[in-house]
Parts: structure tokens; sequence; C-alpha cells
């Protein structure tokens, strides 16, 4: 875009160069050529003027259109580079372009025609007068404003290349609306399926829970019934078995106090008899001692 706007700035200057000459006719011819070079190459590299353009363009007007030479000059280098760098940066999009102006080269006279007065972004009766009111022919100013015509075109097309139009715009706009809307009824749609999912399956949950702990409290129940019964029967067998226990500590207590009642009477009567015993066995020492005595006195 920077290579095109360069030309168009090129040509302008030829243009106002050949306009303040004042051998104006002297040196339209090579600045039309050089802006008909600089407008009409496909490829935006460097142009070589013919030498008879430059041997032509002698005296005080060649002098003062020179410096627009170099600068058309410099800006056909500036070009170049820049085409080369896109060339590089961008090899299909470059192949798509020469495709394309290839298509337009091979396109007959009256297709090229209809795609440049369709394109047209100029007067071109205006400006071919506006050229020959600055000093150049007929068929210079014609050249001229065809030159700046197709560059016109060219820009427009690359320009229309680069972006979209209105109507695309607008078209890409209500599509992305259509798929927004769609995609936006969709969700809702599948938040709405997807909460009525979750709902059903709470409920189910709830229900199942609900029941869970009927069960649970049944269980529950039926366990504190089961296991009261079960203390309540220990309970008694214990009270049984302590009472069994009870009434025979009873019966040994009482055997006990006849088993020692017995012993004692046992050890009274023994006591007695040996009491008795004792005392015969004294009387019977003390008669045999006083016979014995009485034996020896006499």
């Amino acid at each position: 875009m920077a290579s095109r706007l360069l030309l168009r700035s090129a040509g302008a200057r030829l243009a106002a160069g050949a306009a303040c000459s004042s051998d104006g006719a002297a040196a339209a011819a090579p600045a039309a050529a050089a802006a008909a070079a600089a407008s009409s190459s496909p490829s935006l590299g460097p142009v070589l003027l013919p030498a008879w353009q430059l041997g032509a363009a002698s005296g005080p007007a060649a002098a003062s259109v020179r410096p627009y030479w170099a600068a058309a000059a410099a800006a056909q280098g500036t070009a170049a580079q820049l085409a080369a760098a896109e060339r590089h940066a961008a090899p299909a999009a470059v192949q798509q372009q020469q495709r394309r102006r290839a298509a337009q080269a091979a396109l007959p006279p009256s297709s090229l025609q209809h795609t440049v007065d369709r394109m047209l972004l100029m007067d071109t009766l205006e400006t071919s007068k506006q050229l020959e009111a600055l000093g150049l022919t007929r068929e210079q100013a014609e050249g001229m404003t065809r030159h700046l015509t197709m560059l016109l075109c060219n820009n427009s097309e690359k320009l229309g290349e680069l972006f979209a139009s209105k109507v695309a715009l607008e078209k890409s706009i209500l599509e992305q609306e259509a798929k927004h809307a769609g995609f936006k009824a969709e969700v809702t749609k599948s938040q709405e399926l997807q909460v009525a999912t979750f709902t059903r399956d709470t409920e189910r949950l709830q229900i199942n829970l609900e029941k869970i702990r009927s069960e649970i409290r049944y269980e529950i129940d039926k366990l504190t019934a089961s296991q009261r019964l079960d203390l309540n029967l220990e309970k008694g067998r214990m009270r049984d078995e302590l009472q069994a226990l009870r009434d025979k500590s009873n019966e040994l207590e009482i055997k006990m106090d006849k088993e020692v009642n017995s012993l004692k009477a046992a050890m009274e009567q023994s006591k007695n008899d040996t009491v008795k015993y004792v005392l015969g066995l004294m009387l019977a020492l003390m008669t045999a001692g006083l016979g014995a005595a009485r034996l020896l006195m006499h």
C-alpha cells in the first residue's frame, strides 16, 4: 500500500513539474512515460526509461523535471523493496495476486473495460481536460488519465481484498447473530433439560433417602426391642442365678452352724470325759497312795 502511494505521489509530482516548466510540450512526453511506467507496472518493480526519452528531454524543462524523475525512480526502488518483502513474507498472497492479474490480462477488452467502468473512482474526462490545461497533449493527457484510472482501480481492488464490504460485513453479522441465537437457544434448551433431569434425579434421591431412612428407623426399633427383650431375659436369668446362689449360701450357713454346734457339743463332751478320767485317776492314785502309806505305817 505504501508503494502505491509513493507511485501516485511521484505521478502527481511529474504532472506538477510539467505544468511549472516553460517548455511543457517538450517535457510532457518523458513525464507521461514515467507516470505510465510507474502506474502500469504490475510487479511494482523499478522501471527504466528508454534512452531516446531521456535524450529528448533536454533544456530547462528537462532540468526542472529531472528531480521528479529521481523521485519516481526512488519510489520505484522502494516499491520494489516492499514488493520483495511482501513476496518473502507472504508468497501465497503474492502468487494469488499474480494469478488474479494474469486472469485480468487474459480477459477480453470488453470485460476489462466493463471492470474499469464499474470500479471507476474519478472523472476521467475532467482529469484529461485538466492535464491538457496543464500543458500536456491530448494523447499524453489521455494516457496519463488511463494509467491513473487503472492504478486507482487496482488499488481499489486490492483494498477490497484487504477489507470486507459493508454488505458482506452485514451478512456476516446477521449470520453470527443467527448462530448466536441458535447457540443461545440450544444452550437454554440444554440447561432446561439438565435442570429438569437434575430435579427429577433429586426427587428420586429424596424418595430413596426417605425410604432408606424409614428402613433404618424400622431396623433400629427392631434391634432396640430385641436388645431390650434380651436384656430383660438376661436380667431375669441373672436374678434367678443370684437367688439360687443366695439359697445355697443360706443352706451352707445353716449347715456350718449345725456343724459348729455339733463340734462344740463334742468338744464339751470330750472335755467332761477328760475331766472325769483325770479326777478318777487322781482319786485312784490318792487311794493307792493312802493305802501304801497305811501299809507302811503298820
